[in-house]
């Protein structure tokens, strides 16, 4: 990915070059952007570039560089990262050195996580996000990992009723959702947005929203809805 955005850095030079790391089906894609500004020392992203890679994936990072000039951030990348609430990765050109500048409130911290089995994966990432829509999930017992390979199920609909949840047969946003890839029991789980997307957190994936059509669909065994009044 360095390298693509070092290509693009290449392009647009000496103006600044700017674009977007989104995550897409849990990898991270480089996205580059136009850059309308008029001062060549300055970077005003194209909106319909941005609403364009925002349709298609997860924002992760806005990035841009700063020509013959070191990677410290100006008074106006700080305002805008807070504003967008979203981190900025701030090249030197050409010597390519990074500095990624955090917001100070992030706007989406469940997007984009590293997978670790038991502390940031599915169940994690699925009960966070519910509690952000004020569902609360209880904690999970002492899960092992690949469990579905030792004849245990930690997905069963007795389970799932302690989290306050029932089974349905439509999908509506919300709703949690189970999944058993290669195995008899469920495996998997994420929640469901709306207009065939989910949000989930895959085995060597960051964490993302997805479609549940082709791969997904065909594998869901479980609708799960918030019933707790």
């Amino acid at each position: 990915m360095i390298d693509e955005i070092q290509q693009h850095f290449e392009e647009v030079y000496p103006r600044e070059g700017c674009g977007i790391i989104g995550i897409v089906k849990g990898k991270k894609e480089w996205f580059p952007c136009k850059n309308i500004a008029e001062d060549e020392k300055d970077f005003i992203m194209c909106s319909s570039d941005y609403m364009n890679v925002k349709r298609r994936a997860d924002i992760f990072a806005i990035v841009h560089n700063h020509p013959d000039a070191s990677n410290e951030a100006s008074e106006g990348d700080i305002n805008n990262c807070n504003a967008l609430g979203i981190p900025y990765y701030i090249f030197s050109y050409p010597e390519m050195e990074l500095n990624i500048l955090e917001p100070r409130y992030k706007q989406n911290s469940l997007i984009g996580r590293e997978y670790k089995f038991g502390q940031a994966d599915c169940f994690e990432a699925m009960r966070d996000y519910l509690s952000e829509q004020n569902i609360d999930i209880p904690h999970r017992d002492a899960f092992e990992d690949n469990w579905w390979e030792k004849d245990l199920d930690y997905f069963t609909e007795e389970t799932i009723k302690e989290w306050h949840h029932s089974k349905v047969d439509d999908l509506k946003k919300n709703d949690v959702i189970i999944f058993s890839i290669s195995s008899d029991v469920g495996n998997h789980c994420g929640v469901y947005l709306g207009n065939d997307i989910f949000f989930h957190h895959a085995e060597n994936r960051l964490s993302c929203r997805e479609s549940l059509y082709p791969f997904w669909a065909k594998h869901l065994t479980g609708i799960y809805r918030y019933d707790k009044a």
